[in-house]
């Protein structure tokens, strides 16, 4: 066994009264009342889901980046066509032992 190291693009917005966050290599996505708890949600569920393919022995299906549609819509999503929003882009690397 040996240790990995992924590197990950997490994206975070505000919706409404929350924040949404989203893994785009791996499809993963959490929320939280600030950007640091959708992010550290983002963490969590990030290690759920590696955890879970490496027990099983799919490492291999690990990546699974985001469909260009979904990317959009989560930027997007509801936004109106002249409005601006923020959006926070934080690297997040995440070791496992496989």
């Amino acid at each position: 066994m040996r240790e990995k190291m992924l590197k990950l693009t997490c994206l975070i917005k505000k919706e409404g009264e929350q924040y949404s966050s989203l893994c785009l290599e791996l499809d993963v996505a959490s929320c939280g009342k600030t950007r640091e708890e959708a992010f550290e949600g983002l963490k969590a569920a990030v290690e759920t889901y590696v955890s879970y393919l490496v027990q099983e022995g799919r490492e291999d299906e690990i990546y699974r980046p985001v469909p260009q549609e979904a990317v959009r819509e989560f930027l997007l999503g509801e936004v109106e066509e002249r409005k601006l929003i923020t959006i926070y882009v934080r690297p997040l690397e995440f070791s496992y032992v496989a």
